[in-house]
């Protein structure tokens, strides 16, 4: 989100073990590494439809710091961590990944 307004949004398919917290942990933290390395001088916030809870760049639980970790070990070893759902699944996936890009090739401004 940035100013209130989310700046893009992905639908994800997920293989996981566990319960909703543990599937939330793992998008919250591939979508904080991603939002981090794109937005560098932004306050990250990331908010999931599995379990109601908004996660910013800090994890605050062992078990999402695990669930952190677990996820940018995988990243750091070249394994996948998600799988996008069917772009037929999702009309509005384009759309969203053009205005990503779009925002991306702008100039990043240093936070106030």
């Amino acid at each position: 989100f940035v100013r209130g307004r989310a700046v893009y949004t992905e639908s994800f398919g997920f293989s996981h073990m566990g319960g909703s917290a543990q599937l939330e942990a793992h998008v919250c933290a591939g979508a904080l590494d991603l939002a981090a390395a794109r937005w560098p001088y932004h306050r990250v916030i990331v908010r999931t439809d599995c379990a109601p809870v908004v996660r910013s760049r800090m994890p605050s639980s062992d078990s999402f710091r695990v669930a952190v970790h677990e996820v940018r070990e995988r990243c750091r070893r070249g394994w996948r961590v998600v799988r996008y759902v069917s772009r037929k699944a999702n009309p509005a996936h384009e759309l969203a990944r053009e205005g990503l890009k779009s925002l991306s090739k702008q100039p990043m401004l240093a936070a106030a």
